[in-house]
């Protein structure tokens, strides 16, 4: 399935201030988009809305983008079931987790309407595939009631069950034209996935479905049988990335290298900072552990500044991070510290979650 990364930006052409009459006069400025209207299937992403880590579905249209603070989440990760009698604030029967995925990152929010024709099956397969084909996983997915509570309960709807739509959008934060008809209308087909990203990039969830009937008063008509996807991801911060001992061997021996996270510099230095000695304790551990293993410490950089100083800070980081090693006990015949800069990204450089993820020193076996 063609699945591709993708941004808009709006650009809002400025006027130059007036100039003397002996000069041209200065270019007017574009004019503002018109307000999607209520009801409206819009023909293009919604006004300053960007993609986040996860790729959009290709010839998708972004309706709405929310979060990139760092906070916490519960992500669906097994069957939801009756919370005995309780009911939420809108008389719904309160369905919970037995076991939540409780995560804590950089939090993203995207609503998307997917090109006609296309299932909510065909969508969340074709998520899994780009996560499987970047060496992430599949831990959990489910369909319609296999999901627990109601699987065609609208975003808005009291009086009914709750569901997977709940956890991932709660009722405070639906509003505007641009996701009333796919959040305030019936689901049917209902799709859910979650999902380890590649890269220790975190979790994502991804929700498809198509919008079903509407009343006969509703504005939503021209939404019935179009399909949408709801991805909510939690990018890991840096304080959770501390990759453990057996990890470790588990991410060579399947990838050839790991990315480790929980080493950290401040900007433009190649001084490994204090907080990094828990995951330092953890890479002696290992090394002591398989004394015949011999590894690169790779430095990686995002693509601010330039290619020279970016691969000779990267480096450097390297050399820092072997120095340490060495200085706790492991041969320094058995390290070689590379440099590569910005020449191997995991993420896009576009955003600054995605140049969080770049910034890294990855541990390869040679």
């Amino acid at each position: 399935m063609n699945l591709r990364r993708s941004l808009l930006l709006l650009a809002l052409l400025l006027s130059a201030p007036a100039l003397a009459q002996t000069r041209p006069p200065p270019a007017r400025p574009a004019p503002a988009a018109p307000p999607l209207a209520r009801g409206a299937v819009p023909a293009a992403d919604a006004p300053g809305a960007r993609d986040g880590s996860l790729a959009r579905y290709a010839g998708s249209i972004l309706l709405e983008a929310k979060g990139g603070a760092f906070d916490e989440i519960k992500l669906p990760n097994a069957k939801l079931v009756r919370a005995g009698t309780e009911r939420d604030g809108r008389n719904n029967d309160l369905y919970l987790l037995p076991n939540p995925l409780k995560l804590e990152g950089r939090l993203t929010r995207l609503t998307y309407l997917i090109p006609e024709g296309r299932s909510p099956l065909e969508v969340i397969r074709g998520y899994q595939q780009l996560v499987r084909d970047g060496g992430g996983a599949v831990p959990w997915e489910c369909a319609g009631a296999e999901c627990g509570g109601s699987p065609a309960t609208r975003a808005t709807q009291g009086g009914s069950e709750t569901g997977v739509i709940h956890m991932l959008y709660p009722y405070d934060l639906v509003a505007g034209n641009w996701t009333m008809c796919p959040l305030d209308e019936n689901r049917a087909a209902q799709r859910y996935t979650l999902l380890d990203l590649p890269n220790g990039g975190g979790k994502a969830a991804v929700l498809s479905w198509t919008i079903g009937d509407v009343s006969a008063g509703s504005d939503c008509k021209a939404w019935v049988g179009r399909t949408v996807a709801l991805a909510e991801t939690a990018a890991r911060g840096q304080r959770m990335e501390v990759v453990q001992a057996a990890a470790l061997g588990q991410g060579l021996q399947r990838d050839g290298r790991v990315a480790l996270y929980a080493i950290l510099f401040d900007t433009n230095r190649a001084e490994v900072k204090p907080d990094s000695a828990p995951q330092l304790a953890e890479l002696v551990a290992f090394l002591r552990k398989d004394p015949a293993l011999r590894a690169l410490v790779v430095g990686h950089t995002d693509n601010q500044g330039g290619l020279d100083p970016n691969v000779d800070l990267s480096r450097r980081r390297a050399q820092a991070v072997v120095a340490a090693l060495v200085a706790a006990g492991i041969p320094a015949s058995r390290l070689v510290a590379q440099g590569v800069g910005m020449a191997a990204p995991v993420s896009t450089n576009a955003t600054e979650e995605g140049r969080t993820r770049n910034r890294r020193v990855e541990l390869v076996q040679q």
